[in-house]
């Protein structure tokens, strides 16, 4: 079982690492409240995510929605392969996209 945290690299630079699961997403939903509050400009980078199922998307998709509500940017990068796959299921990639710095 591989630890799941959220971490600050720098003032705005934010990485997870570890799953982004059922099992996973309420800890780093408590983690990450305290970290980005008060941030205006998020970079989050997901490459150190191992695995991320259908509450990954949803976490992503709330750090996208608190970053709204403070009128706070937010961009992901490395977003997993699964969570798009999902995303583009559930027909929510669109919201994706424009967060996703690695997106083409």
């Amino acid at each position: 079982m591989s630890i799941t945290r959220v971490e600050r690299d720098g003032a705005f630079h934010f990485h997870v690492q570890g799953d982004m699961t059922f099992d996973s997403v309420k800890g780093l939903l408590q983690q990450s409240a305290g970290l980005f509050s008060s941030v205006e400009e998020l970079q989050i980078d997901l490459t150190r995510v191992d695995r991320a199922d259908s509450a990954g998307l949803a976490l992503v998709l709330e750090w996208l929605a608190q970053a709204a509500e403070r009128k706070a940017g937010v961009v992901f990068t490395g977003m997993p392969g699964s969570i798009h796959s999902i995303a583009r299921l559930c027909q929510v990639e669109s919201l994706l996209d424009e967060a996703d710095a690695s997106a083409s």
